[in-house]
């Protein structure tokens, strides 16, 4: 099996570090502290939190729900009831849970794409979704049994048309005595809003954790032991040229360490890298041209000047105006949108924050293009 595992989390052996944050995590799930984990995309906070879940699985039901396609309560509501229902390995529970939420009409039927059964709630009219969600998470808290809940992309609350979200979540979770929640997600600044913002239903009802960069000696010591497992060289100079031109973002490392330990090489070295990555980016120009019909002009040519800088501290600065021909009105018209956007990512949470274009293969063929 290949190691670099890219999408999924499979057991400790294939989970590089993270060990002081599965450590505080772990610390603050058995204190009964929630914790509001701030991450990049892709930058391997679901791992981390299934890394958690695995450690955690003989002493609590653990539910994972991600609300990234979520758009409103219903959603919400339908994601969490699908996740509870999973959760219970006994068809008896499972059964007394649908039964439970029986005047919300569940209709099971089988996915196609994953040939599991999911569940959908047929909300009526006049039925006050709003309170659904807190419903559910009364339901599992009264069984008696220890739950950790992972509400990933939660930021996704702050777009439903419901009013006070925040503050019908916040009054039902500090009422429950057998719950402990995980809650993150990748826009920052609504991220910092939610939790770090003092007039927010949220403030100081969690533990703050934001991940960093794995550091070089956890990943290639995990790096050389794979690779070692199939005879093959990894030197250490590729390695650091590796974490340098990703900015050691994890996706991007284990999509390159994936695709080499599928290669016939021997020995991987800088040139094997540089090889691997022109690869990577020809089979996705074409995505990548389609990212510059979705941007107006002004937008496209930003995201290119952003990439060539690599970091850009101060974007409303003269030097990067002149350099590019750009004007300060252009660019705080056009920033912000394609920071919500995704395209480009505002490291706030360091002592000096940065823009930088957030994925990675985009950056390195917009920059050498």
């Amino acid at each position: 099996m290949n190691p670099f595992l890219i999408n999924n989390y499979i057991s400790p052996e294939y989970f590089c570090d993270r060990e002081k944050e599965s450590n505080i995590l772990l610390k603050n799930i058995k204190n009964q502290t929630n914790t509001a984990i701030f991450a990049q995309r892709r930058s391997g906070k679901s791992a981390l939190i299934k890394h958690a879940f695995y450690l955690l699985k003989k002493d609590f039901t653990c539910i994972y729900v991600d609300l990234f396609s979520s758009k409103n309560m219903a959603d919400f509501a339908n994601l969490l009831a699908n996740e509870i229902y999973k959760s219970y390995t006994n068809k008896k529970k499972g059964q007394l849970f649908l039964e439970k939420i029986k005047l919300l009409r569940p209709i099971i039927a089988m996915n196609e794409l994953t040939g599991s059964f999911d569940i959908t709630l047929d909300f009526s009219p006049y039925q006050n979704i709003e309170k659904t969600v807190p419903q559910l998470l009364q339901y599992i808290d009264s069984q008696g049994i220890k739950f950790v809940i992972a509400f990933d992309e939660f930021q996704q609350i702050t777009t439903y048309p419901e009013k006070n979200v925040e503050a019908i979540l916040r009054s039902c979770i500090q009422e429950l005595t057998n719950c402990q929640f995980i809650f993150c997600g990748s826009h920052l600044h609504l991220m910092n809003e939610l939790f770090n913002q003092s007039k927010r239903p949220f403030y100081a009802s969690c533990s703050n954790l934001s991940l960093g960069k794995i550091p070089f000696e956890k990943y290639y010591s995990f790096a050389r032991h794979h690779f070692q497992t199939k005879k093959i060289t990894l030197q250490e100079n590729a390695m650091r040229y590796l974490l340098d031109v990703t900015n050691a973002h994890t996706y991007y490392v284990q999509k390159i360490l994936h695709e080499l330990y599928a290669s016939s090489v021997k020995e991987i070295d800088t040139t094997q890298i540089q090889r691997c990555i022109q690869e990577i980016l020809q089979e996705q120009e074409m995505i990548f041209y389609q990212y510059r019909s979705l941007l107006t002009t002004f937008q496209w040519k930003l995201l290119i000047a952003i990439a060539k800088e690599d970091k850009v501290m101060q974007p409303y600065a003269n030097e990067f105006i002149q350099k590019n021909r750009f004007t300060s009105t252009n660019i705080k018209r056009a920033l912000p949108t394609m920071v919500d956007k995704g395209m480009i990512f505002y490291h706030s949470n360091i002592e000096t924050p940065y823009y930088e274009v957030q994925d990675k293969m985009l950056k390195l063929w917009l920059k050498y293009k």
